[in-house]
């Protein structure tokens, strides 16, 4: 990674508690730091042993809420995930580590307003943010060398949660719910074939690979090697991440995958679903700035389309204050930024406008680090169109009925937030709908 210019967060933020701080941090540990790496991790498996095995590979909401219906209907459910913690798109960085919560980040959804399916499953891990009257609307005018804020409004809070307490939580949590769930966490999973005699299973192996040298600057420990490979055969599999790489596989690194949709499921996905990239920047300060607002969404800004205040979230640390922004899509698609132009240039944009808000220029950040996000939903199987930049467009939740993907004749489907908007709820849906029409396969199956 290209170097910030940033003090570094490890040295810096290194949290000291005292003694009387310990059942604080113990609390905290029980909560975040659950799951191990790779192990299984729930109560060993009580469906029946002639229930049909299903193997789902990818741990977003799609995937859990495929786990979580096929799991009720007693069939036999392995989840493999590819990152160290499941939710995909709900996801809370610790730059220093789970253990120190003071960095810490909301890369991905920044707020959700469950709907359809999800709506009953979160109690007790969220809670509501913004506060009211602490959600604005900032809209600017100018060109993207010289703008200025021409207007700003509240907008309605109603319905509108976060995980506690982080985002990462809600992805454990929905696991949890799963009953007789087994889950493999940081493995990338390989679909190998089917087999040709007897009931004609998938053959499935997981394992973690050789890291590059960038891979280990963020992971160290995966110096350590490659993990040893484990693999089983399967009744149906079914694909639960980003369509793009469930049609061309996945080049990076010790994740590296071919594609291994059977030709059925490409023909009703290809051409069908978009994606475009936007960056991210991950800013914190040393002390807390007195901010007009918990979030923003900005508009008509050259570069900036989300502020917000991840510390004045439930349960988080205030100091040092974090801040998540997300630039717009225009922005990021104008050229081929560098992270370090990134750290550069989107910084200064939204320090200028911090600047605006506090009626003063910011103090120098503590922390910078930007990253890139490629998998930005774009167009989606259902047809609807995406509401605004993202994460505002992460809100809604399509009402309508969508087909699942699931080739019937060899058993594999595909789900994701793609096959019916763009939303965590849609997310979901999506994966129980899948669910939903294998259920009535195994069925038809099961009485013939």
């Amino acid at each position: 990674m290209e170097d910030s210019g940033a003090p570094n967060p490890k040295r810096r933020w290194q949290r000291r508690r005292e003694a009387g701080d310990a059942e604080e941090k113990a609390g905290y540990v029980e909560r975040t730091v659950k799951y191990q790496e790779d192990p299984v991790i729930t109560e060993p498996c009580t469906a029946p042993s002639n229930a049909p095995a299903v193997c789902v590979i990818g741990g977003g909401p799609s995937g859990l809420g495929c786990c979580r219906r096929l799991c009720d209907a007693g069939m036999r459910v392995t989840l493999i995930q590819e990152s160290r913690g499941l939710g995909g798109k709900l996801c809370t960085k610790f730059v220093n580590g789970k253990d120190d919560p003071t960095l810490h980040f909301d890369m991905g959804v920044q707020l959700l307003r469950p709907a359809g399916a999800l709506a009953e499953e979160l109690q007790g891990v969220v809670a509501p943010w913004p506060r009211p009257g602490r959600y604005k609307e900032l809209r600017c005018e100018g060109s993207w060398e010289k703008w200025r804020i021409k207007d700003v409004k509240d907008l309605p809070v109603t319905g509108l949660v976060v995980g506690t307490p982080s985002m990462s939580a809600i992805g454990r949590h929905l696991a949890e719910r799963c009953p007789n769930l087994e889950v493999h966490v940081d493995r990338t999973a390989h679909v190998q074939g089917r087999r040709r005699t007897g009931l004609r299973q998938w053959s499935v192996q997981w394992s973690r690979a050789e890291a590059n040298a960038g891979q280990l600057r963020y992971r160290p420990e995966l110096a350590e090697g490659a993990s040893e490979v484990s693999y089983r055969n399967f009744d149906a599999v079914v694909l639960a991440f980003e369509a793009n790489k469930i049609l061309q596989g996945c080049k990076s690194g010790y994740k590296m995958v071919p594609p291994s949709v059977t030709p059925a499921l490409r023909q009703r996905l290809s051409g069908k679903t978009k994606t475009s990239q936007i960056w991210n920047l991950m800013v914190a300060f040393d002390r807390e700035l007195p901010v007009p607002w918990d979030a923003c969404h900005v508009l008509n800004h050259g570069s900036l389309a989300w502020l917000a205040v991840n510390s004045s979230k439930p349960q988080r640390e205030r100091v040092p204050q974090c801040f998540m922004v997300f630039s717009t899509k225009e922005w990021a698609s104008w050229k081929q930024w560098s992270k370090k132009e990134v750290e550069r240039v989107l910084l200064q944009d939204f320090l200028a406008l911090l600047a605006e808000a506090l009626g003063s220029w910011p103090p120098e950040p503590c922390f910078v680090l930007s990253g890139r996000w490629g998998n930005n939903t774009e167009a989606v199987l259902s047809s609807v169109r995406p509401s605004g930049e993202f994460p505002m467009r992460s809100l809604g939740h399509f009402e309508g009925v969508t087909a699942p993907l699931w080739d019937r004749e060899d058993r594999m489907g595909a789900t994701g937030d793609w096959a019916r908007g763009f939303s965590v709820s849609d997310a979901y849906s999506a994966g129980v709908e899948l669910a939903e029409a294998m259920l009535l396969d195994f069925d038809k199956l099961k009485g013939g």
